[in-house]
């Protein structure tokens, strides 16, 4: 049996969200995340976002669409956490926002633009909030009831949050699909969506075709070592902090520390084994900190 190509790899995604021929797919997906009824969808094979100047940065999306009424709408899947993910969507945003005002063309041609991202890793930015979708409106500070435009809309899904049964949200069975780890999980999410058996059929042709296979252990290779790094760098600091005895207290026993010290290594996907090592407290221990923090 052939191995399971996860879903959140962008190979895979961009194949899945964003081919042409998929756009049932896409539409039943983006119904469930947006709240909203689709009549039309037409999906953008130019996912390049490309400044007016020669010198301005060159972006790309995974999933790139524009709605019955001229709404456009991009998905950015990303597996790893960067400091400047929020960043790098609005840039991604203000690109697709701008994209198709020409010279000559008035403002009030611009078109509503929504972006959606997709983390596997939850942000630090949005570390306080539970729910797994967070929705950004651009609103008045002190009148929040007061929206400036429809034109910016921001969709945040963090699948680290996800846990099933607690938001009971429209989208959550496309949520379970993209964090399902196997066939057998797959296979109980099928049942009478159409769409979602659709998507299903992609997966499977993309995984009997070895050329986008090669090119999806390539990309997980990549993000593998991009994860290693992170680690490695993580690992590093908290070794050198250990040494100078100036690391979130540890030399000096501070149990507040030494909780925060395990959950943001637990966060970064170091194993327990090591982390006790580091921490010098026992697997019981650093489980509990883990189970505790889940709880609050």
């Amino acid at each position: 049996m052939a191995e399971y190509l996860k879903l959140t790899n962008d190979i895979v995604f961009q194949r899945i969200f964003g081919k042409v021929g998929n756009e049932n797919i896409t539409k039943a997906f983006l119904e469930k995340i947006l709240g909203i009824k689709i009549e039309e969808l037409t999906l953008d094979t130019n996912k390049r976002l490309i400044g007016e100047e020669i010198e301005d940065k060159i972006g790309r999306v995974d999933v790139k669409a524009k709605l019955q009424d001229g709404t456009k709408v991009i998905i950015e899947m990303q597996v790893t956490e960067y400091s400047y993910m929020v960043k790098r969507l609005l840039y991604y945003w203000s690109r697709v926002y701008v994209g198709d005002l020409k010279r000559g063309k008035e403002y009030d041609e611009l078109n509503k633009t929504i972006a959606i991202l997709i983390s596997v890793e939850n942000l630090e930015e949005t570390k306080e909030i539970e729910e797994y979708h967070t929705e950004w409106e651009l609103r008045e500070k002190r009148h929040k009831e007061l929206k400036l435009t429809e034109d910016i809309e921001i969709h945040i899904i963090e699948l680290g949050k996800f846990k099933e049964g607690k938001d009971k949200r429209p989208e959550d069975i496309w949520i379970k699909a993209l964090k399902a780890k196997g066939e057998k999980e797959m296979e109980e999410l099928l049942k009478n969506n159409k769409e979602l058996r659709e998507m299903k059929e992609e997966l499977e042709r993309i995984t009997a075709d070895p050329e986008l296979r090669e090119k999806y252990y390539y990309r997980e290779k990549q993000l593998r070592d991009e994860l290693s790094r992170i680690k490695d760098g993580y690992m590093k600091g908290i070794k050198e902090g250990i040494l100078e005895g100036k690391k979130a207290g540890i030399i000096e026993g501070k149990e507040e520390n030494r909780k925060e010290i395990v959950l943001n290594m637990h966060k970064n996907n170091i194993d327990i084994e090591t982390i006790c090592n580091i921490v010098n407290i026992t697997e019981d221990e650093v489980r509990k900190i883990i189970e505790n923090a889940n709880k609050e």
